[in-house]
């Protein structure tokens, strides 16, 4: 069956409202360029323990740097950009690879990260944002990159409701990754559209 990340969570509202839809996985953004970061917050941690047992939290960043022992406590799994350098991490915690696919010899340079990677995020390109765009990511590459692969591929990038089914029959990826597809606003989770993501990925499974 494939797992659901929500991504972009700032609020305990929208993480209860996400965990009562099903997500299996739940994204909070450290990247300061981004319209969702909420590593500035005196609560993060309290936001964090928000999360109910068993669905995963992951902290997004666009390059990885280090937080606080007790920010980290309250992390199961890190996403990342590669970069030339990886800050020492608490070993609890999964790595999850984001890549931007445009071509063939990307997809050849992502299998090269698989060394340090728990799971690859394919996100769709951007010139200078570092994901939450809202862009599709270019699927037949995801494809390639799945069956090459030999750690998760997690698909994300201009998914949404209305997409994600096609999305998975055509990459059949381990997870796929929302943010900007079912916001009423950045940081702001329409709740129904989170629901009915969530459905149409379940679906799936089921064949219908």
């Amino acid at each position: 069956m494939t797992r659901v990340k929500i991504c972009g969570l700032t609020n305990a509202e929208d993480i209860q409202a996400a965990a009562h839809c099903g997500a299996d996985a739940l994204g909070f953004v450290l990247e300061p360029s981004s319209p969702r970061y909420v590593g500035d917050r005196a609560d993060l941690v309290d936001l964090l323990r928000c999360v109910p047992p068993f669905i995963v939290r992951v902290a997004v960043f666009g390059r990885l740097r280090a937080l606080s022992e007790e920010v980290w406590r309250q992390v199961d799994a890190v996403q990342f950009l590669p970069g030339e350098e990886t800050p020492a991490l608490p070993l609890h915690l999964r790595r999850i690879c984001a890549v931007r696919l445009r071509s063939e010899e990307d997809v050849w340079h992502a299998l090269s990260l698989q060394r340090e990677a728990d799971a690859l995020l394919v996100d769709a390109y951007h010139p200078w944002k570092l994901g939450g765009t809202g862009d599709r990511a270019d699927w037949e590459l995801a494809r390639r990159l799945r069956e090459e692969a030999r750690v998760p591929v997690i698909l994300a990038g201009g998914l949404n409701p209305d997409n994600v089914q096609d999305a998975i029959q055509q990459v059949m990826p381990y997870a796929v990754d929302v943010s900007s597809g079912v916001e009423r606003a950045p940081g702001k989770k329409d709740h129904q559209k989170m629901k009915e993501f969530i459905a149409h990925v379940r679906r799936v499974a089921d064949g219908s």
